[in-house]
């Protein structure tokens, strides 16, 4: 069992300044820590003490028989000789512990846990010691559960006026706190939809987040949602630090008089907070002892209503497990009679369960059904779904299984298979809910041949129930999502067609209103969205099998029919979102990225609570189009969004995908090892590498920090390892440039026609994208030939080419890339070595080709590119050396610039067209509006146009902060920038 602190920085430096207080002052500290059981009082105390190297410790324990012991704690405060013969009078056991107080010379901690423990006559003596002693290094540190004991007033009261001492008071951990320490301590971002669950089971109480935290650290178990998921179930069933904890409450309750413990029980299992006057009422008595009730601290008051709840879900779960059966039974009765609706048919329930004589099963059975069909006809999954369950636990038969399953569907959760497989096996379960229910227990398990086997048996789906038909044709779309993505859904085809024409007559029955097809639990709306939804779901996945074979733009129109049939259907929302993050995947890498970015954002910032699992795809594929594109700070914020879902998701698959693209720009910018992240994910990336999936991405993710290291064979090999593995990355053509220049630059350019061809045969790729890469690799393969003119030739037209790449967002500038900003860099780097291997040749072209390294430069720092930027650096001032002394070429519109200009203003200045550069330089030589319109030939009006965009580009706000920019300065290359 893990042991370790979390948190509570804040009160440490508390504690800590106080221990300084006493070790430079001689002078002693009061410290009173207050919190409920369970907060994490003794380990902040230990943690504190832990922190003082050098200081001695004496302790006193106290438990809830010290109280009838007078003196107790007070004799406990003496050296064990003097114990035995203590006086019981309070001054003279005060004049006792003050003389050996006053021996004290070495610093010293005295610690007392429990205080609300104390007896009368140690509390005197305590709080007498404490208030008198003087000039002596002792810091007094005292734990409590908050109480109404006068004894434990006095310490408070002391706290809150007197300067040398302080009250430290313990909550749980909140959810935001929770998030950070999940972060912290596993190594994994953390979302707050993930945060809100875990926070939600372990009541933010320290011991059970710390259990939380132990299971997903485990190097053996891979990080996934099932292990959050059976941490959490472990904290319900009572499991782990759950049992320290009820020993805590238990202690609290017994301490309680017989009509406080009736009030505590009754508030732990009611569903809604209760008046006086209703728990009077359930209990039969005239009055209660209210001021008794706050006093046991388990509770919290409603300020306007007055209402009483448990003050903690843990203190609920902690009491309802120590109720003895016969009590429980007659409470949740008393209380089925007073709560309405749902939680009048839980109760019966719950206690059904215990006694099966209070009512007959049936009729509470038809009180849960019909609770049940309320819930999820008003969209309450949720409650539907616990709903059911209950229901199936008070009758196992064929129909609340049904109806449980179908439930667990809706509410996108699957149900506890333990509690429900062997049982369907052995009775009477329509046989396709049978079949559905045996291969969703199998693919949890992660035998996927055992799951094809259940579902290809030869059951006839099509007379199935709505229900159970839904049900099977949910655990085929997981078996189709699982096989898909490892590459083997050609199995699954067969029974992907069956299952889709049985939708479709479903989908028919519901619209005819044909009675056949009613069901209580959820409306024909309801009914045709879930239908309409898994049936173009899986019908998705039939043409992602044969996405080979068929052209992107061919698959975007097909997908776009099936969109056009569910936008009919209110409640289809999470379909139409796997829809469009599937389509936005395939138009990514098949070089289509306007269009991709646009079914991706529609998906991302309309449904982003519908979908999870499609959310989390979304935002990964969102990266590397982002990344492609230079925008690395966004893509950045993205990849952890899309990590922080991992355990959010019940899919094996994300983490890989997730984990990985969540490095892809730490790596490209070298920083891969040293990024301050609140997570530390590189353990966890080992943990998933194993897969096909896995390698795939983290071969990519190396292959871009190879480029930025220049690591030729670094690049090679992580290209081509990736190239092997199914995955999302292997068929985006422009990784092929990646490898075409690490073959180049470690002089392996004769494999280059080779990889030429195989572009050429790619017939997936958009011809726009393709044209581009092949342009590339056949300027690099010349370049490796020796053939300079020819190289620069094809260079210039892939410059041409991706020019013309529009760009993702309104705010990218016309011509720099678009969504390939990136690769546009890395052109003008074979650009500029080209030019410079060919300069007998080339001379002409060397100003040109370094305003396009000028260009990289400046877009590769401002993606923090470090690497790549360096590499700029060299080619540009190699460049500039091979101009110096030529004549000054003219050239159309183009404006040269001052030798001596900053790298920092010529960054800027590449952000201006043509026409505002030109102006802005004659604006920085103290030119007015009208000088420059008349040099130009302009009116004044444009020139004051010209200057106000260049401004705002440059993010200036007068003419003056540009003359100082545009300063000249004595500098020749990149670096100071």
């Amino acid at each position: 069992m893990s042991t370790r602190f979390l948190g509570r920085r804040s009160e440490l430096e508390v504690i800590a300044a106080a221990a300084e207080a006493v070790h430079t002052s001689v002078a002693p500290r009061f410290v009173l820590i207050e919190g409920p059981p369970g907060v994490g009082k003794t380990s902040l105390l230990n943690e504190a003490v832990s922190r003082l190297p050098g200081w001695s410790r004496s302790n006193v324990y106290l438990d809830p028989s010290d109280r009838e012991i007078p003196g107790y704690a007070a004799t406990h405060l003496l050296r064990k000789p003097q114990r035995y013969r203590a006086p019981c009078d309070v001054e003279e056991l005060a004049a006792l512990v003050q003389e050996q107080a006053d021996a004290i010379t070495e610093p010293v901690v005295l610690v007392i846990e429990d205080m609300q423990w104390v007896d009368p006559l140690s509390s005197d003596v305590i709080y007498q010691t404490i208030r008198e002693i003087e000039d002596i290094p002792m810091l007094s540190m005292v734990t409590a559960r908050a109480t109404q004991h006068p004894e434990m007033h006095r310490l408070i009261r002391f706290t809150e006026t007197a300067g040398e001492a302080l009250r430290i008071v313990l909550e749980p951990f909140t959810r935001s706190e929770v998030r950070e320490l999940l972060q912290e301590h596993t190594g994994l971002p953390i979302s707050s939809n993930v945060a809100a669950r875990v926070h939600d089971v372990t009541g933010g109480f320290p011991a059970f987040l710390d259990h939380v935290i132990d299971r997903l650290t485990r190097l053996d178990d891979m990080v996934t949602a099932e292990a959050l998921q059976a941490a959490l179930r472990e904290l319900e069933r009572g499991e782990g630090p759950a049992e320290a904890q009820r020993l805590l409450i238990r202690q609290v309750f017994e301490e309680a008089s017989e009509s406080v413990q009736q009030m505590l029980a009754l508030l732990a299992l009611a569903r809604y907070p209760l008046s006086v006057h209703e728990m009077s009422t359930l209990l039969g008595v005239e009055s209660l002892d209210v001021e008794a009730l706050r006093n046991s601290n388990l509770v919290q008051e409603e300020m306007i209503s007055g209402r009483f709840s448990l003050k903690y879900k843990v203190f609920e779960r902690c009491l309802v497990a120590d109720l003895g059966r016969d009590l429980r039974v007659d409470l949740q009765m008393r209380l089925s009679r007073v709560e309405a609706g749902s939680a009048s048919a839980r109760h019966r329930a719950e206690a059904l369960l215990m006694d099966p004589g209070v009512e007959m099963p049936a009729d509470t059975v038809e009180a849960l059904v019909d609770a049940a069909r309320t819930a999820s006809r008003s969209g309450d999954t949720a409650q539907a779904l616990e709903l059911s369950r209950l229901a199936f636990e008070v009758d196992r038969s064929g129909s609340t299984l049904e109806c449980l399953t179908f439930a667990a569907m809706r509410a996108g959760t699957k149900i506890d298979v333990d509690a429900t497989v062997s049982w369907a096996q052995s009775h009477e379960v329509h046989p396709v809910l049978r079949r559905g229910l045996l291969g969703r227990e199998s693919l949890i398990r992660g035998d996927l041949e055992a799951t094809l086997g259940f579902l290809a048996g030869g059951v006839d789906i099509e007379a199935a129930t709505p229900k159970a038909l839904l049900c099977y044709a949910d655990t085929v779309l997981q078996a189709s999502r699982t096989s898909g993505l490892r590459g083997s859904y050609w199995h699954l085809l067969h029974i992907a067609a069956r299952t889709v024409q049985a939708l479709l007559q479903l989908e028919d029955q519901i619209q005819a209103e044909d009675p056949s097809v009613r069901t209580r639990i959820a409306t024909p709306e309801q009914l045709l969205a879930e239908t309409r939804g898994l049936r173009v779901s899986l019908q998705l996945w039939q043409s992602l099998e044969g996405i080979e074979d068929v052209q992107p733009q061919s698959f975007s129109r097909d997908v776009q029919k099936l969109l056009d049939e569910v936008r009919m259907v209110p409640g289809t929302e999470s379909a139409q979102m796997a829809l469009l993050v599937a389509r936005g995947a395939v138009l990514r890498t098949a070089g289509h990225p306007s269009e991709a970015y646009a079914d991706l954002t529609t998906a991302i910032e309309n449904w982003p609570g519908r979908n999870r699992r499609s959310l989390a795809q979304a935002e990964v594929h969102m990266t590397y189009l982002l990344f492609e594109a230079g925008l690395w700070t966004e893509a950045q914020i993205i990849a952890e969004a899309a990590a922080s879902e991992v355990l959010d998701v019940s899919e094996d698959n994300l983490a890989p995908l997730a984990f990985n693209a969540v490095h892809l720009v730490p790596a490209a910018r070298g920083h891969r090892e040293t990024q301050s992240w609140s997570f530390d994910l590189r353990a966890h990336v080992g943990r998933v590498s194993d897969t096909s999936l896995g390698r795939a991405g983290r071969g990519y993710v190396d292959a871009w920090a190879a480029t930025a290291d220049q690591d030729h064979e670094k690049v090679i090999s992580s290209i081509l390892g990736m190239q092997v593995e199914f995955s999302i990355w292997s068929r985006a053509a422009t990784s092929a440039v990646l490898l075409g220049r690490a073959l180049l630059h470690s002089g392996r350019s004769q494999a280059l026609p080779g990889l030429i061809t195989k572009v050429r045969a790619d017939e997936h790729t958009s011809a726009a994208h393709r044209d581009y890469v092949l342009r590339h690799l056949r300027g690099l393969a010349a370049l490796g030939a020796g053939k300079h003119a020819a190289a620069h030739e094809h260079l210039i037209a892939a410059m041409s080419a991706i020019t013309a790449v529009p760009g993702l967002k309104s705010a990218h500038i016309p011509g720099d890339g678009g969504a390939l900003s990136i690769y546009r860099g890395l052109l003008a780097l074979d650009l500029g070595h080209c030019v410079i291997q060919g300069l007998d040749t080339l001379q002409d072209k060397a100003e040109e080709t370094a305003e396009w390294v000028l260009w990289a430069a400046s877009m590769f720092q401002g993606c923090g590119a470090e690497g790549l930027f360096h590499q700029a650096d060299e080619l540009f001032r190699t460049l500039r050396k091979s101009t110096t002394g030529q004549g000054a070429r003219e050239r159309p519109r183009l404006v040269d610039l001052p030798e001596g200009l900053s790298s920092k203003a010529r960054f800027a200045l590449t952000a201006l067209t043509t026409r505002e550069r030109e102006i802005a330089l004659m604006v920085g030589q103290s030119l007015t509006n009208k000088d420059v319109a008349e040099e130009l030939v302009l009116s004044v009006r444009t020139v004051e146009y010209h200057v106000a965009n260049a401004l705002g580009k440059l993010g200036l706000d007068s003419r003056h902060a540009l003359r100082r920019m545009l300063q000249v300065e004595e500098e020749d290359d990149l670096r100071s920038a």
